[in-house]
């Protein structure tokens, strides 16, 4: 295997002559290691089998840290471990401590787990040899991609561990044994990136985490801000904007339980809510059994809605909160809320509708 610079005049053009295996390894199937690799690195990546190259365009940052990740890819086929230079800051690289005795866990069957991790958080990850590192008994896991997509991946991560080993990240139970400290932390330029821990109660965890992790993707994806749970743990990560957004929404989640929620939007003067006036004989049909349908609503919109507190009723309306740091996510939900109203109100008024 060996690379070469492209003919081209530009500075963001690069090629690597490949092995007809090489070929096949990093396309991977159906292109999904390839687009992968385009994705975390920002490159536009083009295979030329016949010729056994990889074509690859972008900025000159792009296509370097294409180069570097394909030359990861590859040295997973020949093994038996990929070696990471850590003598030099990189920008787009987080490494996060996993014991031994968790790497299968986080693995998963196949090393599943971990390629859902990667395509949820956009990011490439794998163990290595970390060179310039501390040798100490403890497997490195490598993972490249924005700032923001190795936070969420290495929170992802965190979360698995400390479910395998108690007290592994966490001491005490409510607060990191070592903080949040990977490239791209603490720039001067951005003090407003960082992170808020919550604690929740013994029986808060398994609510607001809901039945696969729904709850928990519902309030991240509504917020905009990373979301992990780390043992009784709530973990946001993001702007300060983003942190507080995520915070109000799992408090009102979380108060949900014990009875009705209210939320005086006019004097918070929220910017990321917008308020429904639904006739009160509708609230049954667009809740749901056990609010099932307004959980499908807000699947599908990226949102998090609830009836605002119904002690505060006015006329033949309740009002519907709709939450999300995106205007057209909470138009989304408003426009499938208003066609399930008009569908309700269509209906014969001498059939029982739920």
């Amino acid at each position: 295997r060996s690379y070469s610079r492209g003919r081209s005049r530009s500075p963001s053009r690069d090629q690597i002559d490949l092995t007809p295996d090489d070929c096949a390894f990093v396309f991977g199937t159906g292109g999904a290691t390839k687009n992968k690799l385009a994705r975390v690195s920002g490159a536009r990546l083009n295979m030329d089998e016949r010729a056994l190259k990889m074509h690859i365009s972008g900025t000159s940052v792009q296509v370097s840290r294409a180069k570097d990740y394909i030359s990861y890819v590859l040295s997973q086929r020949v093994g038996p471990r990929v070696v990471v230079d850590a003598t030099h800051y990189r920008e787009d690289l987080s490494i996060v401590d996993v014991p031994e005795d968790c790497v299968a866990y986080i693995m998963g069957r196949g090393g599943k787990v971990l390629r859902s991790m990667e395509e949820e958080w956009n990011t490439l990850m794998f163990f290595a040899v970390v060179k310039g590192g501390k040798f100490d008994g403890i497997e490195k896991l490598a993972i490249f991609g924005t700032r923001r997509a190795r936070r969420g991946a290495e929170l992802k991560v965190m979360s698995g561990v400390e479910h395998k080993r108690p007290g592994y990240f966490l001491e005490g139970g409510d607060r990191l044994r070592h903080s949040l400290n990977q490239p791209g932390d603490n720039e001067p330029q951005d003090n407003d990136w960082g992170f808020d821990m919550v604690t929740l109660g013994p029986d808060d965890l398994s609510y607001a985490l809901g039945q696969m992790g729904s709850t928990r993707k519902k309030l991240a994806k509504a917020s905009g801000c990373i979301l992990e749970y780390l043992g009784q743990c709530a973990v946001m990560a993001g702007s300060a904007k983003e942190r507080e957004r995520s915070k109000s929404y799992l408090q009102w989640l979380l108060q949900q339980r014990n009875g009705p929620v209210r939320v005086d939007v006019k004097a918070a003067r929220r910017d990321d809510v917008q308020v429904m006036k639904v006739p009160r004989a509708c609230v049954g049909y667009i809740t749901g059994a056990r609010g099932q349908s307004l959980r499908e609503t807000e699947k599908k919109s990226g949102t998090f809605c609830f009836i605002n507190d119904g002690n505060h009723r006015e006329g033949d309306t309740e009002e519907l909160l709709i939450f999300a740091s995106e205007k057209r996510a909470r138009d989304s939900a408003q426009d499938m809320i208003e066609n399930m109203i008009d569908l309700h109100q269509s209906k014969p008024a001498d059939r029982y509708f739920p």
